[in-house]
This record gives structure tokens, C-alpha cells and sequence, in this order.
């Protein structure tokens, strides 16, 4: 049983499509749903990402107490909620990845999944290398901004 994701690891989608979820992932909190069931959707960034079903329900509590009358925050839900898709691991420990959901993060064959405490992220190797270049350098000012949060 575990309560937050850490690490990296590489895997590959099999011809239909299946992506087998390490099993150091899929034993999530009380370790009591039977299905390790996973919501995946769209990232923020180019690529997948991949809440365990608990966590799923808690995120959208979050979201069910943002406002429906700003026009933001609709959409953002909307954007959110149609992208998503559950899907449960068969007794292999494998998901079915939607076509659709793969050429958005553009994976192809090769996925790098990454632990980010309460998800998963699924990238593609490729994606990640130019993402990981374009994004603000974790300096010395990046850490000063975060002691006054952590």
C-alpha cells in the first residue's frame, strides 16, 4: 500500500494499445479497490494524466466547489471532465489507453510514467526531453519562493 507516487520508470504500449501500470503503483491507499481503477485525462502539459480512483473523487470535490457562474471555471471543468475516461487494470495490471487520449501526449509505443504524489504523469520520451528544456530553471530564486510555501 502506498499514498504518493515517486519515481520514473519506461514502458511500452502493446499492440492494442495497453499500458501495464507498475505494480508499485497500483497498490494506492487502502489498498481496497479491487479494480485499481484509474481516471486518466489530458494533462495541463503534453501529456497524460493518471489519478487513482480516490484520489479522482477527491479532486472533483475540489472542483464541484468552484463557482458555475464564472466562465473560467466552467470551462475549465468542462475541458477537464470530457477528457476523462476510467479505466481498470485487467488481471495483468494493463489499461487500455484511448487512441484519442495517446495523440495528445503523442505516445506512440514508448510512455515514461512518473510518480507526482497523488498521480501518475504518462509521457512520451521525446515530448518530455523538449518539455523539460523549455521550462523554468529551478535556481536559487525558484527555492526562495517556495520557503515561504513549504
Amino acid at each position: 500500500m502506498i499514498t504518493t507516487f515517486a519515481g520514473e520508470s519506461k514502458h511500452f504500449l502493446d499492440d492494442k494499445n495497453r499500458l501495464s501500470i507498475p505494480a508499485k503503483f497500483r497498490r494506492w491507499g487502502d489498498g481496497e479497490d479491487p479494480e485499481n481503477a484509474f481516471f486518466i485525462t489530458k494533462g495541463s502539459d503534453p501529456c497524460l494524466v493518471a489519478y487513482p480512483e480516490p484520489e479522482w473523487e477527491i479532486f472533483t470535490e475540489k472542483l464541484k466547489k468552484l463557482s458555475q457562474f464564472k466562465k473560467k471555471n466552467r470551462a475549465f471543468i468542462r475541458t477537464w471532465s470530457r477528457n476523462s475516461v476510467r479505466l481498470k487494470c485487467d488481471k495483468q495490471g494493463r489499461v487500455l489507453i484511448p487512441q484519442e487520449h495517446l495523440d495528445f501526449a503523442g505516445i506512440k509505443k514508448e510512455v515514461i510514467i512518473i510518480g507526482a504524489l497523488n498521480y501518475l504523469e504518462l509521457w512520451d520520451p521525446e515530448t518530455l526531453a523538449k518539455h523539460q528544456e523549455s521550462q523554468i530553471p529551478l535556481d536559487d530564486d525558484y527555492y526562495e519562493d517556495l520557503a515561504d510555501i513549504l
